[in-house]
């Protein structure tokens, strides 16, 4: 009896220790690595040029102002109706 629970925790031992244990693969996916070669030499690649400069006012700046012009006007709105922040801003 002794000899059948060793038997039976080195085996669940040796499952418990496996690599595929989460049923991941053990080969490595050519697409991942090859996109994260590509960031990691993001470095080597950047150039302060027009196009990013171009891309980052687009993305960076524009949205970010229209989105105060756009609430700012709502706020004003909804203070023209309702009259009391008019008179905590003087």
């Amino acid at each position: 009896m002794l000899a059948t629970t060793l038997r039976r925790s080195k085996r669940s031992l040796t499952h418990l220790q496996s690599p595929r244990r989460h049923g991941g693969s053990l080969s490595k996916n050519k697409h991942i690595e090859n996109w994260n070669n590509w960031r990691g030499d993001s470095e080597k690649r950047f150039q302060f040029n027009r196009q990013f400069f171009t891309s980052l006012v687009g993305w960076g700046v524009v949205p970010f102002t229209l989105y105060y012009v756009l609430s700012s006007s709502e706020r004003r709105k909804r203070d023209s109706h309702s009259g009391g922040q008019e008179m905590l801003r003087q």
